[in-house]
């Protein structure tokens, strides 16, 4: 398989002929974007209920599929939850990807997952109100820039060892981003986003008045299973806005970005 993103331009057209009026053109548009997005239906999904949506950007030298292992890790009955494809291609195979860091990039990732939440609500009943973006490694770098940049379109961002960003005027919607609720999870002994990258970012987000909560795990750049299971308690938190009540969970790692 190519690299589908050979160049910003070829994809940003590929974007805009999805808008178009025609028929024809649309379904074609929509068959290429399933092949590049990772659907997950609940168990006994029940389509009366409106569902809340994740919106999940994988790491750096992976792809959309690193849904199907976050999944039951996080909650198997909960969420419905969508995974667009990274826009670079890491191998020639084009079997891993990563998020582009580039103005350019941002805004393909920006349509990539608009189209992805409007997929995902044509084939199963979501709650528009409780859509959540979330990422690991590259990919919670990226949720936290789409999302504060667009606040008013999640009920909350999860970025597990994602850098915050400090460029591309990402507080360009401080009032907004201020009523965004945010989970930033990070690894003590990250080289990327550990404790001085932490330290950096908390002036910034202390003097923006962000609603930011911060969870140290002992661990690098590792996902581990006990950062999806408390990131359900924190999802829970604000779909039913009750407090969670869950057990402690046993701490394993099944990925690393």
């Amino acid at each position: 398989m190519r690299n589908r993103l050979p160049s910003s331009a070829e994809l940003i057209g590929r974007l805009e002929q999805m808008h178009e009026t025609s028929p024809l053109s649309m379904a074609s548009e929509q068959a290429y974007l399933e092949q590049q997005v990772c659907l997950f239906g609940p168990e006994r999904y029940e389509p009366r209920y409106n569902y809340p949506l994740i919106v999940w950007l994988h790491s750096c030298h992976s792809s959309e599929n690193e849904l199907k292992q976050v999944m039951p890790e996080l909650s198997l009955q909960n969420y419905v939850a969508c995974a667009p494809r990274g826009t670079i291609a890491c191998d020639p195979e084009g079997c891993q990807f990563r998020w582009g860091r580039s103005t350019a990039s941002t805004a393909i990732a920006e349509e990539l997952v608009f189209d992805s939440i409007e997929l995902a609500c044509s084939q199963f009943s979501i709650a528009r109100n409780k859509i959540f973006l979330a990422g690991f490694g590259s990919g919670g770098s990226m949720a936290w820039r789409i999302a504060l940049r667009y606040p008013q379109r999640f009920a909350g961002v999860v970025s597990i060892c994602g850098q915050f960003p400090t460029q591309q005027q990402a507080l360009a919607n401080l009032s907004e981003a201020r009523q965004l609720p945010s989970l930033w999870m990070y690894g003590d002994e990250s080289p990327n986003c550990g404790v001085p990258h932490v330290c950096e970012a908390l002036p910034v987000m202390h003097s923006a008045a962000l609603q930011v909560a911060i969870r140290q795990y002992p661990c690098g750049n590792d996902l581990l299973s006990n950062m999806l299971f408390d990131t359900n308690g924190w999802l829970m938190e604000r779909v039913t806005n009750q407090p969670a009540n869950f057990e402690t969970s046993f701490e394993e790692s099944f990925s690393k970005n």
